[in-house]
């Protein structure tokens, strides 16, 4: 439990993520199906030291310093453009376009745990990734709106970085039917996919971003979602 204990310390830690390229294919995550728990292979996150997440409303939030929104509008070409915080480019902004509708997703799979689960510890983990993540999705469209930028890419701009990393739909509706401990056990196996597709961007955005805040938050999903997979990886082992 004591690995429990540390994803529900760091998902207080708000985050953003960027294009990666685990997925299978476009719009579908490659991790495992129930009963399978360690195919996705979870990195040792560095010692947590943010917020317990049973309060996340007091998470940290993305700054709200770049200006008004359509600063960088003038000057943003193919390569980004400028902020009062600095530069940004196009992985900056693909970062935050995939991860507000992969966060999105998260948010309405957690949901179901509150009347399908049947652990309470499974039950707390889930309330609050889906509370932080909420948050996280809200201040990501906060900064495009800064940025000048759509909260969704053209259709097709992500198939060179393998499509948006989001739960295929036939699991998400397995997952939906489920309950007691075969929910816990689908639940869980979806969500080491699912959040290690975050790890996976974060890490893009990590090698690619320019701008400087967001790739520090890139650093911190890369932390927090990695200690959520090795958590929830001794859930299914116990």
């Amino acid at each position: 439990m004591r690995r429990l204990a540390l994803a529900l310390a760091v998902t207080g830690v708000l985050a953003l993520s960027g294009c990666g390229t685990a997925a299978a294919s476009p719009g579908h995550h490659a991790g495992p199906h129930a009963g399978h728990a360690a195919r996705v292979p979870a990195a040792d996150p560095a010692p947590a030291t943010a917020a317990p997440a049973t309060t996340p409303a007091s998470a940290g939030t993305v700054p709200a310093s770049d200006g008004p929104a359509g600063t960088g509008r003038a000057s943003a070409g193919r390569e980004g453009g400028r902020t009062g915080t600095g530069s940004f480019n196009d992985a900056d902004v693909m970062f935050l376009q995939m991860m507000i509708p992969h966060n999105r997703q998260g948010v309405e799979l957690a949901g179901l745990a509150g009347s399908r689960s049947a652990r309470g510890t499974v039950k707390a983990l889930a309330a609050a990734i889906a509370a932080t993540q909420d948050q996280e999705a809200e201040a990501m469209a906060g900064r495009l709106g800064r940025w000048g930028r759509p909260l969704e890419a053209e259709a097709h701009a992500h198939d060179a970085h393998g499509g948006l990393h989001v739960t295929g739909p036939e699991e998400a509706g397995m997952l939906r039917k489920a309950t007691g401990a075969a929910f816990d056990v689908r639940f869980l196996n979806v969500m080491v996919a699912h959040q290690h597709n975050a790890v996976e961007m974060a890490r893009a955005e990590i090698r690619d971003g320019r701008h400087p805040e967001v790739v520090e938050l890139a650093r911190r999903i890369e932390l927090s979602r990695s200690a959520q997979i090795k958590a929830m990886l001794g859930e299914l082992g116990s």
